[in-house]
């Protein structure tokens, strides 16, 4: 365009922001032809957009809009083509902005993420809801994220050595797995966190694991919750009466880690041996090797402020657990 401006190319559009109003032609230039006066584009006094579509083979179309680029190029394809025999193409209902590809999901989700398009007021966004007030974020120094150090952002869980492949089993007495009466294993679980796992099938009825641990009074559940939320250590207790709750978090074994589902295949229940009470999990029913045990936690019903989502992924999952 006439005037001094910059250009900006991303790809194969160019978009051209004139500073200046057009200026006369000196002197020593050779007067235009009639040819370039008639395709010569009227000069604007302000800055305006020129969008360019060029190919490597040196082909390049210029226009004050995207509609007329478009349309000129769409001429020469057709032009083309003619010479070459071939069918001409339809462009019925394709638009520029259509051509060119701004309509497509893909780049609409791209170009709103762009720098500095919180400014655009009249635009109604559609996958990246701009917050009134929002502040734009720092320039990151480095040039890219991946550029920077890497932190390490993942939160303390005391239990991960559990998961471990490298763990080296405590020494003791050896066993075969044929002389295990059942065998339970403790590994990652897509439900939360890490699971139990049987390693072998398990009939229904069939007792699986007791759930130990220190047998407190459940006046002093909250303080204990206080305490182990203080220091990042996960909580698990079990209440086996109006008076008396199993807290398993220091003191407890592999039970803790059965997860919570709306379909369990296991279930609870509190046996008297020799005048004590003991919490033990049965299996509901068949249980196959491999298959993550999982019994139902019917935690009290509260009110949505206090809602503990359910991530089990049953098929009549209640969304939460309380």
């Amino acid at each position: 365009p006439g005037g001094s401006g910059f250009r900006v190319q991303e790809d194969d559009l160019i978009l051209s922001f004139p500073t200046e109003a057009g200026e006369a032609s000196s002197s020593e230039e050779e007067p235009p032809s009639p040819e370039d006066k008639e395709n010569q584009v009227p000069k604007r006094a302000g800055p305006h957009l020129r969008f360019e579509i060029s190919s490597d083979d040196g082909f390049s179309v210029e226009a004050e809009s995207l509609e007329g680029a478009w349309r000129t190029l769409i001429e020469k394809v057709q032009e083309a083509r003619g010479h070459a025999r071939l069918r001409h193409l339809s462009f019925s209902g394709m638009s520029g902005a259509r051509l060119l590809g701004i309509h497509h999901d893909a780049v609409i989700f791209l170009a709103e993420q762009l720098p500095g398009a919180q400014r655009c007021q009249h635009y109604k966004f559609r996958y990246h809801q701009q917050g009134e007030g929002q502040e734009e974020p720092p320039l990151n120094p480095h040039g890219a994220a991946r550029a920077e150090v890497y932190l390490r952002k993942c939160t303390f869980d005391m239990f991960n050595f559990l998961a471990s492949q490298h763990r080296v089993l405590p020494e003791g007495a050896a066993c075969d797995e044929e002389e295990d009466e059942v065998q339970l294993r403790s590994t990652r679980s897509a439900i939360h966190g890490r699971g139990l796992f049987c390693k072998r099938n398990i009939d229904a009825g069939e007792m699986v694991i007791e759930y130990s641990g220190i047998v407190i009074r459940s006046v002093l559940t909250d303080k204990r919750e206080k305490f182990y939320d203080g220091k990042g250590i996960g909580c698990y207790m079990f209440r086996m009466d109006d008076f008396d709750v199993v807290d398993a978090t220091m003191h407890g074994n592999a039970a803790r880690f059965i997860n919570h589902s709306c379909e369990p295949n296991c279930f609870s229940r509190v046996i008297h041996v020799e005048g004590q009470k003991h919490i033990v999990i049965f299996a509901l029913r068949r249980i196959l090797r491999g298959e993550e045990l999982t019994y139902d936690y019917k935690f009290p019903i509260e009110d949505a402020s206090n809602k503990l989502p359910c991530n089990c992924g049953a098929k009549r999952c209640r969304r939460f657990l309380n």
